[in-house]
């Protein structure tokens, strides 16, 4: 693994960092061997519908699919190449071949977000860059804010979604000493992995929270909603205690 560190600064939206990365610079690809990608539901949605793969098979081909240690929620991560220790999805001359629909820790680096409280108890968005050895996009004159850095990423989209999938694993952690059924993770992951699989059970059943009209929507519309379903309701006190 390539050593990297965080600069001790926190920076916000409107702060500025120096940063180019470019086919051509000398460190091209580098942070693409030796990762773990973990994929959140709305990194996984959207790599799986740019391959065209059902649920099963990106799995199959390119991934591994584990309950998370601490949160003991389904997790599915991108397995590197076992000989090269590449990203799957790297092609050396070319880069990345899914860059278009890239995970969202790839389009975030050289960044670090976290979110925290503010004095008002409000959540925001506080950044730090990370620094690895290898990295010289670091040394280009480029300067950029960091909200523009963002859009420029397309990042907005994954980051919701992924903010999302953080409230469901902080609601998990709020009851991290009741185990989870066999019924529950199934349904967790159908809702927010399978989508394909639900969209087939809610023919059957829509339940009280979705209806026909979900059978219509976009995946990504139905992921939005499985999410906030998954915190309100799934993991409540009431549902887990039955």
């Amino acid at each position: 693994m390539y050593n990297f560190v965080f600069d001790p600064q926190n920076l916000s939206l409107e702060d500025e960092f120096a940063f180019n990365c470019y086919k051509g610079i000398s460190c091209f690809n580098r942070c693409c061997y030796d990762v773990k990608l973990v994929l959140p539901p709305y990194d996984f949605l959207r790599l799986r519908m740019a391959l065209n793969l059902e649920v099963k098979d990106f799995i199959q081909k390119y991934g591994e699919l584990y309950l998370g240690e601490v949160t003991q929620l389904p997790v599915i991560s991108i397995n590197i190449n076992p000989h090269t220790f590449a990203c799957p999805f790297l092609k050396e001359e070319e880069g990345c071949l899914v860059y278009k629909d890239r995970p969202s820790s790839c389009r975030l680096y050289p960044l670090a977000r976290f979110i925290t409280k503010n004095e008002e108890g409000k959540n925001q968005e506080v950044f730090k860059i990370i620094r690895e050895t290898h990295c010289k996009g670091h040394y280009e004159k480029r300067v950029i804010k960091i909200k523009d850095y963002l859009e420029e990423q397309g990042l907005r989209p994954y980051l919701y979604y992924n903010d999302l999938w953080g409230e469901v694993i902080l609601k998990r952690q709020k009851f991290s000493n009741t185990p989870l059924t066999g019924e529950i993770l199934d349904l967790i992951f159908l809702m927010a992995y399978d989508l394909p699989t639900f969209k087939e059970k809610l023919k059957e059943d829509y339940g009280e929270d979705f209806f026909s009209k979900d059978l219509e929507t976009s995946e990504e519309e139905l992921l939005e909603k499985s999410l906030i379903y998954i915190r309100d309701k799934l993991l409540t006190e009431e549902n887990l205690f039955l």
